[in-house]
């Protein structure tokens, strides 16, 4: 019987230079051992190298006999597939799934094993697969860059991008995992454990906390005589100088439409951070305003909720261009401090907020 590639299936549907450029490539990926069949059923065959290097040989396997393998529960690695974003047959039994893909989940399977709840472990499992698929796209766009050239042909672009994963996986795998750690140990700093806690034994508890927001000026008028393109450049731009001036003890936490929000267990390093973030957008021609507010607030999935959360935004709202307001939480949680000079704001009631507010502008000392 004649193979895909003998009768010509395999680029059937091309003619022209791309017909001559998908035969250089199939011959090329049957040099390198590559199936016919693996590159007639590929999405994209100039992917199939690259793909290989980055772990997918082509075995295609059961969840249920991976499960078996390494000796966990079907159920487990069902769930932890799934909450990659991967879907599922409803046959854990059928030999379907990607090899690589079903034991990438394996080392969350053996938190389950150690007894952290499944459901943590779903949530973590699917906050980096969030997170990942962004720093992915960012290292896709950042390598084709390299090796994007006028004219290169389908083999050209295989073999380059094939070779430039191999040589760049191990400084990856070690990129991912020391940042990884960075990240876990700062949290542990800003999440420590109080008395009150370990005495009961219940975690989370509400903790002090210093919340910022920054958000751009004008941004509701902006979006409507900006293009998308270029108002989504904007916001991307506040990102990449947020994090341009954070510092520990100050950790970015997410982008919330035109703001970003910050948290720090030390209020005086936050406004520290805010006034270089003030000053870098003016320099970037991006006029911002900042509100901070102090106080309890609760922990979860990297995010922070409470009242100070809500102030500090509602502050923000309230605060002039260019200015960064407090509330008398930060204030009183600062003392006296002479790197930074305040001034009386007036007094607030803002909506949503239980208490009248009283707030003071961060002037330069």
């Amino acid at each position: 019987m004649a193979s895909p590639f003998e009768d010509g299936d395999l680029y059937a549907e091309l003619d022209g230079q791309a017909r001559a450029e998908r035969a250089e490539l199939v011959r090329w990926l049957l040099d390198e051992g590559f199936d016919p069949q693996d590159i007639a059923s590929a999405v994209n065959p100039m992917l199939l190298a690259t793909n290989r290097v980055l772990g997918d040989d082509g075995v295609r396997i059961s969840i249920e006999d991976v499960a078996r393998r390494n000796g966990v529960s079907v159920d487990v690695v069902a769930r932890l597939y799934q909450a990659v974003g991967l879907a599922q047959t409803p046959d854990a039994a059928a030999p379907v799934y990607s090899r690589a893909d079903v034991e990438a989940v394996l080392p969350a399977a053996g938190l389950v094993e150690m007894g952290i709840e499944l459901e943590h472990v779903i949530l973590v499992v699917r906050l980096l697969m969030h997170g990942l698929t962004k720093a992915s796209v960012a290292m896709r766009y950042g390598g084709l860059k390299t090796i994007v050239n006028p004219g290169v042909s389908e083999k050209e672009l295989a073999e380059e991008l094939s070779r430039l994963t191999a040589a760049s996986r191990p400084l990856i795998d070690a990129m991912i995992k020391e940042i990884s750690l960075l990240a876990l140990r700062q949290s542990f700093e800003t999440e420590a454990i109080t008395f009150a806690e370990r005495n009961s034994g219940r975690l989370p508890g509400a903790r002090m906390i210093n919340v910022a927001f920054a958000d751009v000026v004008g941004f509701t008028r902006l979006g409507e005589e900006l293009p998308l393109e270029e108002l989504r450049s904007l916001v991307d731009g506040l990102v990449d100088i947020t994090l341009d001036v954070v510092t520990a003890p100050v950790r970015f936490v997410k982008t919330i439409g035109d703001a970003v929000m910050l948290v720090s267990t030390d209020a005086v390093p936050l406004i520290g951070v805010v006034k270089s973030l003030l000053r870098s957008a003016r320099e970037s021609d991006l006029q911002l305003r900042s509100g901070i507010a102090s106080g309890l607030a609760m922990s979860r999935a990297g995010d922070w909720y409470g009242s100070p959360v809500n102030l500090a935004s509602r502050i923000t709202d309230a605060t002039p261009p260019g200015a960064l307001w407090i509330a008398d939480s930060t204030r009183d949680a600062i003392g006296d401090i002479v790197d930074f000079r305040f001034e009386f704001a007036g007094v607030r009631r803002f909506r949503g907020v239980s208490n009248i507010a009283r707030l003071f502008a961060v002037m330069d000392a």
